[in-house]
This record gives structure tokens, sequence and C-alpha cells, in this order.
């Protein structure tokens, strides 16, 4: 009876944990943000994203209490201009990593709730499409991190 009543108590466990246990392979690996002027009304997040399993996983978006909305986006060249272009999802294929850095993949941040500068910590859970969830903290840094200056010379499209 005793070994009954530990299955039952793991078997819930699981149940209460399923809303993450499909990102359970799933890492954040340097969690970043570029600090901005405080009155920038949008910052970028930069990580990698590494899948440890053996089915590709889809990052579909993301939400933050520190931001009224987090989109996907990418940068591109077009006609030598860079561009950010919204992404509906961003596929991550099994056992491999997608790299979100200045100047490709990253997380536009919208509209801070307060004043972020360096060194500060905030709190980002990635949506995947199969409902999954991964919190992460990422730490506000300062300067380009050798990435592309965000402003000049960008310009937006809702296209994925």
């Amino acid at each position: 009876m005793k070994m009954w009543k530990m299955v039952l108590v793991a078997l819930i466990g699981l149940w209460a944990f399923g809303a993450n246990a499909a990102t359970m392979g799933v890492m954040v690996k340097n969690p970043w943000i570029r600090e901005a002027p405080p009155s920038a009304m949008a910052l970028g997040g930069f990580m990698v994203l590494q899948n440890m399993t053996d089915k590709e996983v889809a990052l579909v978006g993301a939400s933050s209490p520190d931001f009224s909305s987090v989109m996907l986006h990418r940068t591109i060249m077009d006609g030598g201009m860079s561009k950010m272009v919204h992404q509906k999802m961003i596929v991550v294929p099994a056992k491999g990593e997608v790299t979100f850095q200045p100047g490709g993949y990253h997380l536009m941040l919208m509209n801070p709730k307060h004043a972020i500068k360096a060194g500060d910590k905030i709190d980002i859970t990635l949506m995947f499409r199969d409902g999954s969830t991964l919190p992460a903290t990422f730490e506000v840094r300062r300067g380009t991190a050798g990435g592309m200056p965000m402003g000049g010379g960008m310009k937006m499209d809702g296209a994925m």
C-alpha cells in the first residue's frame, strides 16, 4: 500500500508540473537585455535557446510583467537596410539550438512599465507551441555587446 501512495504522489506531482513538462529538455543560456535610455519604448532580449530533446520545439511567444508586450523578431538585411521582421514562431531543432543575438533573432520588449537599468533582473516567460512555458531571468547589460546599435537605419515589418 505504501508503494501505491508514493506512485500516486509522483503522478500528482507530474500532473501539477504538466505545463512545463515538455520544456524540461529546453534550456535558456546566457539570457540578457540590452540597456537602453530611460525614454526607450523598446528593448532587445537575447539568449541561446537549447533543445536537448529528440523533437523540435517551437517558441510562439513570451511575456513579462515588466513590459506591456513581448514579441518575437528577427533582424534581416534588405536592400542594404536592417529590417526587423515579426516572427510567428521560432523553431528550435531536435538536439539543436537557436541563438538570439543583436542583428538576428531577438525578443522585442515593448513599453517598459518602469525604468530598466544595467544590473536589473527581468523575468520573462517563454511560451511554446505545445502550450508549455519556460520561465527565465534576464540580466540587463550595458552596451551593444558586439551587435548592431538599435535605432537609425532600422525599419519594422509585420511579415514573417
